[in-house]
């Protein structure tokens, strides 16, 4: 790279092509056993979780901290599977945990698109995300290779890029925001000049 010139990113998977990435996953889905079947089309929340989603609707930072507890979960679990040999049906459950994972990171992502539209306030939050999206990324590459979530891996995988390219750039971009706009917050509210001032 060339000194001065800026580095060109890949463009951010937009939503469209989230749910493209969805009605591959569907095909594929298919082909796998009844009881694989059910849990990739079951919704990754539970109806606890869906709860405290609903309470925290209209609070973006809240939300979005939500959100990162679900996936965090979720890592965890893969983590600790992956750990662990003994268990019953290991392929089936790390397919699905796989799954879950890929649709709650890319139902925060589609929360991200909106928070960055309407310029809500959440870098206390990304201040979070940014490194924990790097953990939950080299997590979900651990498992080895194995035909029964080979394809789930690889969308979990794309799914990961995109949230840690996405979680630095919506950082950069509210730090700017929110400064420029605190300039223009405090010129607005400062000491007028004498002669504006109203006489006494």
């Amino acid at each position: 790279m060339k000194a001065g010139q800026q580095r060109t990113a890949f463009p951010l998977p937009s939503a469209n092509f989230r749910w493209q990435r969805w009605i591959v996953a569907a095909v594929i889905c298919a082909a796998l056993t009844p009881h694989s079947r059910a849990q990739a089309k079951g919704d990754p929340l539970s109806d606890a979780e869906i709860d405290q989603v609903r309470e925290v609707a209209d609070q973006p930072l809240e939300r979005v901290k939500l959100y990162m507890k679900f996936i965090q979960q979720r890592a965890d679990a893969i983590q600790e599977m992956v750990g662990d040999s003994r268990i019953q049906n290991q392929p089936t459950k790390l397919h699905n945990l796989l799954d879950e994972y890929t649709r709650l990171v890319d139902e925060l992502q589609d929360n991200l698109d909106s928070y960055d539209e309407t310029h809500s306030d959440i870098r206390k939050a990304l201040k979070e995300l940014v490194p924990a999206s790097q953990k939950w990324l080299a997590i979900v590459n651990k498992p080895p290779p194995d035909q029964t979530y080979d394809f789930s891996k690889r969308t979990a995988i794309e799914a990961g890029e995109s949230l840690v390219e996405q979680a630095r750039k919506l950082q950069d971009d509210q730090i700017k925001w929110f400064a420029e706009h605190k300039k223009d917050k405090n010129a607005n509210t400062a000491t007028p000049p004498d002669w504006a001032k109203p006489k006494q």
